[in-house]
């Protein structure tokens, strides 16, 4: 009962079912046109038939019937009626002469109906329009269908009167209903055929998907040494074909997967941050090295979870996020409890140093310090004196321009802390490519430092050298370069005493790239200090700095211009003895001034 359920389900019946309907669906189609056609061909021909014969006898009775119509005689002439006796029964029907009232004038269907009138549909039509016509009925007397053909007489193109013409064609269906019949019985005999044939070409269909079916099975059990047979080079073909490369490649993706698995391993081993795996009590069942490093575990890894204090918590865990601090380190941990059917399996640990990082949170901190204190200073400086300016008398005019000019100098120094700041900003945040490029010369930079501080050292009291430019064209932001140079001078000519030199010089190191070096005579810089002189708001002297309306941002811009300009800087110092700083930017080969898109 099974295998027949299971077969009455299989594709092998549908696809059989399907095949049979379709057949049958188009010998059904074909036979009803074939029967159509074939009653129409032999209707026709029939009609055509007695069409002929009728207009023939309308020819040898019209000169009989205008002799009895100038007679005015309604009874049949003799001449017709030997005409019509002696004329044999034409396809067992019968033979009607109407004169144009439509009165029997003569018929082979017996003398009773000469003198009546015919009122059928066909003779009518036919007397009242001058034309042939022909219609088939059925006649349920004689039990077959009649056929009644209609043909007017004329002479000398008068109309004289219509020959009508009865004739039974039940032979003509009778031939149709043998024809279909026999189509039929062939039909089925095809039918039955081409059920045979289908279940045949069905299990040709089936049998490979079954055969594929089983190796899905013997796939789902693991095992990749079975293959399907390869029957042909059709579709079911390359089915096999296919089904035999998705076990190859299967064998191979689950060789690949375990060595994944040990590569992934691997990788947890020896990745930078730490994984510890523990079960439901807190014993560790894998560490790698990053874990047993920052945990400072040497080799009891049992004190995992103590470390990561783990054992003192008393809630369930599903996923918990800390901070967590082991000798000089600070550790963020992200542990994850592991469930399977609601089961808890174990816990997964990832343990991330983040000393580096809150080094960086505590940069940004001290940053927001420094600014709020560079401006605190100014600001505290301004309102004292607004509100001495508001104590003074009118006799006082020289103390209020004094106090005015130090509003105008701490607001000034505000001024420029903002603008660096802003400066600075966008320098971080802007791709590395400058802005607005330029071909500029060296001539052009060393002009532009010449005439900027000539004055300033002549009413320093310094010595300002500035050797020949080399040769040389640097591609770049000219303002910004510009920049660099005040700022680099500006410190020079601040931290060297009356008497001093202070030297702007530059040479080529090698075919791409030009040092510009700015040296000084004048107090230096501790060694200390050397490493930190590029940070932002470090001051090695705050209170000359601040006196002297330094911001302690102009190294810092001057490092984030030449790193922009794909070059380099550094700085070398003693104390009491001076500085020099090393500028070292790329060069052009091609030189010229002109602005590039």
């Amino acid at each position: 009962m099974r295998e027949d359920r299971r077969f009455w389900r299989s594709i092998r019946f549908k696809l059989v079912t399907v095949s049979l309907l379709l057949v049958l669906f188009s010998l059904e189609l074909i036979g009803a046109y074939f029967v159509r056609t074939l009653t129409t061909s032999l209707v026709q021909s029939e009609t055509q038939t007695v069409e002929n014969q009728a207009h023939l006898m309308s020819i040898l009775v019209a000169p009989q019937l205008e002799i009895s119509n100038s007679s005015h005689n309604k009874h049949p002439l003799d001449t017709l009626t030997s005409m019509l006796s002696s004329l044999p029964q034409f396809m067992g029907g019968s033979v009607y002469i109407l004169n144009r009232d439509g009165f029997v004038v003569d018929t082979s269907a017996g003398t009773a109906l000469i003198g009546q009138q015919r009122t059928d549909s066909v003779s009518t039509e036919a007397l009242l329009q001058h034309k042939t016509v022909a219609a088939i009925r059925f006649d349920p007397l004689s039990n077959q269908h009649l056929l009644t053909v209609a043909v007017p007489i004329l002479y000398n193109n008068r109309f004289l009167g219509v020959v009508e013409y009865v004739v039974p064609i039940q032979s003509v269906y009778n031939t149709v209903h043998e024809v279909t019949k026999i189509f039929y019985t062939g039909s089925a005999i095809g039918l039955m055929l081409a059920a045979l044939l289908g279940i045949l070409l069905a299990r040709t269909i089936t049998r490979p998907i079954l055969d594929a079916t089983r190796q899905a099975r013997v796939l789902a059990s693991g095992d990749f040494s079975r293959r399907v047979h390869v029957g042909g080079d059709d579709e079911f073909g390359d089915l096999a074909t296919a089904i035999n490369d998705l076990t190859t490649k299967l064998e191979d993706a689950l060789q690949t997967n375990q060595r994944e698995q040990e590569r992934l391993r691997a990788i947890i081993t020896s990745m930078g941050d730490g994984v510890v795996a523990f079960n439901p009590e807190w014993q560790p069942l894998f560490l790698n090295e990053a874990a047993r490093r920052m945990l400072q575990l040497r080799t009891n890894d049992s004190n995992a979870a103590i470390r990561l204090g783990l054992t003192e918590m008393k809630e369930d865990i599903r996923e918990k996020i800390w901070v967590r601090e082991i000798g000089q380190s600070i550790l963020h941990v992200h542990v994850t409890a592991l469930q399977q059917h609601q089961e808890r399996q174990g816990y997964v640990a990832v343990i991330r140093d983040v000393t580096e990082q809150e080094k960086l949170i505590q940069a940004q901190r001290d940053f927001v310090a420094n600014v709020s204190h560079e401006l605190r200073t100014p600001l505290t400086s301004v309102k004292s004196y607004i509100e001495a300016l508001r104590d003074l008398t009118p006799d006082e005019e020289d103390v209020r321009q004094d106090f005015l000019q130090v509003v105008s100098d701490e607001t000034d120094r505000m001024v420029r802390l903002t603008r660096d700041l802003l400066l600075l900003s966008g320098l971080s945040k802007d791709s590395q490519r400058p802005r607005a490029v330029t071909y500029i010369t060296m001539e052009r930079l060393f002009a532009f430092a010449e005439q900027r501080f000539r004055i300033q050292a002549n009413a320093r009291e310094l010595t300002f050298i500035v050797d020949p430019a080399p040769p040389a064209t640097l591609l770049g932001d000219e303002d910004m370069l510009h920049r660099v140079l005040d700022n680099l001078l500006s410190n020079a000519f601040k931290y060297t005493p009356a008497g001093g030199i202070v030297c702007l010089s530059a040479h080529i190191e090698n075919a791409d790239e030009v040092e510009i070096i700015v040296s000084d005579t004048g107090i230096g810089i501790p060694p200390e200090d050397l490493p930190h002189v590029f940070e932002r708001f470090y001051r090695v002297d705050k209170g000359r700095s601040r006196r002297s309306g330094g911001t302690g941002l102009g190294l810092a811009l001057a490092r984030e211009i030449v790193e922009r300009h794909g070059g380099t800087i550094d700085m070398e110092s003693e104390v009491n003895r001076g500085t020099k700083v090393h500028l070292r930017l790329p060069m052009v080969k091609d030189k010229g001034v002109g602005q590039y898109e």
